[in-house]
């Protein structure tokens, strides 16, 4: 997810940018200068690149807004101020990946049917990063790229909340709410608020030039309210009453999760430090950055405590609880899937039908 966007419009081309410069232009040459120019491509200041590729703060380290796939690959391995939010998720996602698939090593899938809700939150887990990581990597191929790379970040990360409701409804309900209606229901009401929540989320970023504080609250709107439906048993089971076989290990972890959740949507939000000192933090240290390491260290708390509650409950559960069939749990994803996608495509599309939006007069 990207921080939000200052500028001003009608900025100069790349190319003009690097004519103004007195950049050389590309000469054919021998094959170990073309390698070089290819590992070292030039970065640019906010000046010299669209409206819609600005950051709030960031004033240098952009990649040309209209880089080839080889070169956003490439990109990884220079210094620019999206290289520490392309790594601060995808080293994660190869952690979380070898969790997933070592506990899916060590299940009975077949059998186990206990195992399934914690093993479709550790796949979604893997999911957010590696589509975060993504779309920090290919954003620079064109606005439009740029606009759809998020939309699947988005997406993305709207289905690991969807995961996060399927595993707490399996292990982490207090004692009190355990086959009350609220539970019945919480699943479902999971999936819809996930379809919405995509939905708005790449709206928002029609408003990104027009109106970009509406656009700021819609997204972060967006993501707060699944998070606060998904954490409401959690809420309950904290700060009312947890019951006996909710008062175990987990506790701890379900509190350094909900702390830096709230410490990651502070620095989402507010764009600090690189507010009070625009590009003394281009590079390393910026919010999006401490947002990322935020976010990752709260998936870590939170899979830690579903761990936890997984077995540490089990045979309480077990005894009184009404598992998930597989039904329930193939059924809400692959609507989520359906919906998501279908979201994504047709704001996708809408690019297409809205070519210029950064055009626009920003609003003051």
């Amino acid at each position: 997810m990207e921080g939000e966007q200052a500028g001003n419009p009608g900025c100069p081309s790349p190319e003009e940018a690097w004519r103004e410069a007195g950049a050389v232009p590309h000469q054919p040459g021998p094959p170990v200068i073309k390698m070089l120019s290819l590992k070292l491509p030039r970065l640019f200041s906010i000046e010299q690149v669209p409206q819609v590729f600005h950051e709030q703060g960031i004033l240098f380290g952009y990649r040309h807004p209209q880089s080839s796939a080889t070169a956003c690959i490439l990109s990884l391995f220079q210094m620019n101020n999206e290289t520490l939010n392309i790594w601060t998720h995808l080293l994660p996602f190869w952690f979380f990946m070898w969790r997933f698939v070592t506990m899916l090593w060590m299940t009975d899938i077949q059998n186990d049917s206990y195992s399934w809700p914690v093993l479709v939150y550790m796949c979604t887990s893997c999911v957010y990063p590696l589509a975060s990581s993504c779309a920090h990597t290919f954003s620079s191929m064109s606005k439009n790229a740029r606009h759809i790379c998020y939309f699947l970040d988005y997406g993305a990360v709207n289905l690991f909340s969807l995961g996060s409701a399927i595993a707490y409804s399996a292990y982490t309900f207090p004692d009190g709410l355990v086959r009350t209606t609220f539970h019945e229901y919480y699943v479902a009401l999971a999936v819809l608020n996930t379809i919405l929540s995509t939905g708005l989320s790449c709206y928002s970023r029609f408003l990104e030039i027009q109106k970009p504080r509406l656009c700021k609250l819609l997204r972060i709107l967006a993501f707060a309210f699944p998070y606060t439906w998904d954490s409401l048993p959690i809420l309950y089971r904290l700060f009312l009453f947890p019951g006996e076989s909710a008062q175990n290990e987990a506790v701890l972890y379900h509190q350094k999760h909900m702390l830096m959740t709230l410490l990651a949507s502070f620095f989402y939000s507010a764009h600090l430090p690189e507010r009070l000192a625009p590009g003394r933090f281009d590079y390393i240290g910026h919010s999006h950055q401490l947002f990322h390491v935020c976010a990752i260290l709260a998936t870590h708390m939170q899979m830690e405590a579903i761990l936890l509650d997984k077995n540490l409950r089990k045979e309480w559960l077990l005894a009184s609880s009404r598992p998930l069939s597989f039904p329930q749990i193939a059924g809400a994803l692959l609507l989520c899937v359906i919906f998501c996608l279908s979201n994504i495509i047709y704001f996708s599309a809408a690019l297409y039908r809205n070519p210029e939006p950064e055009l626009h007069t920003k609003e003051t």
